[in-house]
């Protein structure tokens, strides 16, 4: 391992991989001991299932520095890998054609050219694991319905969490509506608290966001 890959970051890397050899360069890399994901989605076309990848010439891999640096210089050379997507200020071309300032040139001394993790890369591999089930299960016929009018609901949603919701009705396999309580709270003489509904919102949710409460 190289003094510069010593620079490396933890998280999901993004790489660019050889036209429909997705899934070659995958098997590859696991082969090596890579975790890697490629996102594969299942659709009805002319009343057959059909598994495709959801985002032609590209896979996902974690980088674990524990267990990963030594064979970091084996991923770009791997079969199927064309190379890794670069999320730099500086380009590799800027760099090899000479066009950067002084100040960038330092930051390129300093390893800034190394390929940086994906920005929130857990959180963005979880929203696409969240898309291909709900595409999956739209393909399969599968209902994502759990809910009966007059559930009390909560949202998985920061915004949300604290308030009252009630599910009202269903839209579609995917889809329902539920009814928002604002509430407010104000202390009695007694010392108990009392609630006043001072608002209710009617709104339209995808199911998978919602548990009951």
């Amino acid at each position: 391992m190289s003094n510069r890959e010593c620079l490396l970051e933890e998280g999901w890397y993004l790489l660019k991989t050889k036209v429909r050899q997705e899934l070659r360069a995958k098997e590859n890399l696991e082969n090596q001991g890579f975790d890697v994901f490629c996102p594969v989605y299942k659709q009805k076309i002319k009343g057959l299932l059909k598994e495709d990848v959801l985002f032609p010439g590209y896979l996902l891999l974690l980088l674990d520095l524990n267990k990963d640096m030594h064979k970091f210089h084996a991923i770009r050379s791997t079969r199927g890998v064309t190379e890794m997507v670069y999320f730099n200020r500086v380009t590799r071309e800027l760099h090899n054609s000479a066009r950067i300032s002084k100040k960038q040139e330092d930051e390129v001394k300093s390893g800034v050219l190394l390929p940086k993790p994906i920005p929130n890369g857990d959180d963005i591999v979880d929203s696409i694991k969240k898309i291909v089930t709900v595409l999956n299960n739209k393909a399969e016929g599968v209902s994502l319905n759990k809910f009966s009018p007059g559930d009390r609901v909560i949202m998985n949603h920061p915004l949300f969490k604290h308030l009252e919701m009630t599910f009202e009705k269903n839209l579609s396999a995917y889809r329902g509506e539920i009814l928002i309580s604002h509430i407010k709270e104000q202390r009695q003489k007694d010392g108990s608290m009392q609630k006043t509904v001072i608002k209710k919102q009617r709104m339209k949710v995808r199911l998978e966001d919602l548990e009951k409460n």
